[in-house]
């Protein structure tokens, strides 16, 4: 019985210690694309531990958004610069599917310093034409 209970609570220290850095690849699988920021997207620190999971703006954001990558948080401007969320990750519109020649993000959503806004949304309107 006592090496039973010892496995468990192992296995408990384990599970706690690897909850977070499991849910956080899961959820990166969410993103349009998450390739050069990894962790940071979402999170203050790279690789985040239980003890440090501290969200940044747009962790906020995609986790208020029930962590779905959708049209409206594409549309949104979560850490404050003057790029759209949909922008910096490569998916202006927010369906899910890269933009054309894109094959990582353009900035971090999660921290303000972006300044290559487009002007208009020419492209999501282009690839909204061809669903």
């Amino acid at each position: 019985m006592k090496q039973v209970l010892q496995i468990l609570s192992f296995a408990a220290v384990l599970g706690m210690a690897c909850g977070p850095v499991w849910a956080t690849a899961t959820l990166m699988e969410e993103l349009p694309t998450s390739s050069r920021f990894r962790c940071l997207n979402c999170h203050t620190i790279q690789d985040p531990g239980a003890d440090k999971a501290e969200l940044n703006p747009f962790g906020v954001a995609f986790r208020d958004n029930n962590n779905r990558w959708d049209e409206a948080l594409a549309k949104l401007r979560s850490d404050g610069d003057n790029c759209t969320n949909g922008f910096e990750l490569g998916d202006v519109d927010g369906d899910g599917r890269l933009d054309d020649k894109i094959e990582q993000e353009r900035s971090n959503p999660g921290e303000a310093g972006c300044t290559l806004q487009l002007r208009n949304d020419t492209w999501g309107e282009l690839k909204r034409l061809f669903r």
